[in-house]
């Protein structure tokens, strides 16, 4: 499915427009570490990424990379073997999703996954509705943060979160779905002959740039 042309040429107006002529490129992600990808990808949901390498998600990934003492982090199952209260201490983080623990989130995704056949990063498939129904099985992770997840193994995408629905509702004068968002930016990359990632990263830096800052 493709968004209407007349759609993207209303948010590749919007892009020119608002966003400054030089974008920051898209300097995240977690290539070929899967343990650092999935964390990355639950706790950054309604969180605070943290401008320092130990404050916010950054900070949580640093902490269980210390201890793991390994690299790369590109094996599930042993994100899949901690103990709920051991994760939550490494991690530093009792913040909930879907009325869960992340962390406990985090070794249920792991988890399941894992019993999918995915242990590695070079084993997921961004396309297989079975990878993805995986993720999604487990409570307070959805389709959104699935595409994040992929995105930060550097597969190409956009994460429809809050700024990008946001933006595009703006650009288009009227509310649309997080997947119809997608859709639109996507289309809109295309057009302007940029990564969709590039893209993305582009306007949630220029939104979040607007909200008061924290560590």
């Amino acid at each position: 499915m493709t968004a209407p042309s007349a759609e993207v040429a209303l948010v590749v107006a919007a892009v020119k427009t608002e966003l400054p002529a030089k974008w920051a490129q898209w300097g995240g992600g977690w290539p070929n570490e899967v343990e650092a990808a999935l964390i990355d990808a639950v706790l950054s949901i309604r969180s605070r990424y943290g401008k320092k390498p130990t404050s916010g998600v950054r900070g949580s990934i640093g902490r269980y990379r210390a201890d793991r003492d390994t690299a790369p982090l590109d094996d599930l199952d042993a994100l899949a073997g901690y103990s709920l209260d051991r994760l939550t201490a490494v991690l530093d983080n009792r913040q909930k999703t879907g009325g869960v623990p992340k962390a406990q989130a985090l070794i249920s995704a792991a988890g399941v996954l894992s019993t999918t056949g995915i242990h590695h990063a070079a084993e997921l498939d961004p396309t297989s509705v079975n990878h993805r129904a995986a993720y999604c099985s487990v409570k307070g992770l959805g389709p959104v943060t699935w595409t994040y997840f992929t995105m930060l193994l550097g597969h190409p995408g956009v994460k429809a979160d809050t700024w990008i629905v946001r933006f595009t509702t703006a650009a288009l004068g009227r509310p649309v779905t997080s997947f119809q968002a997608g859709q639109v930016i996507m289309g809109a990359a295309t057009e302007l002959g940029v990564s969709s990632t590039d893209l993305d990263h582009a306007i949630w830096r220029h939104l979040s740039a607007k909200r008061p800052s924290s560590g």
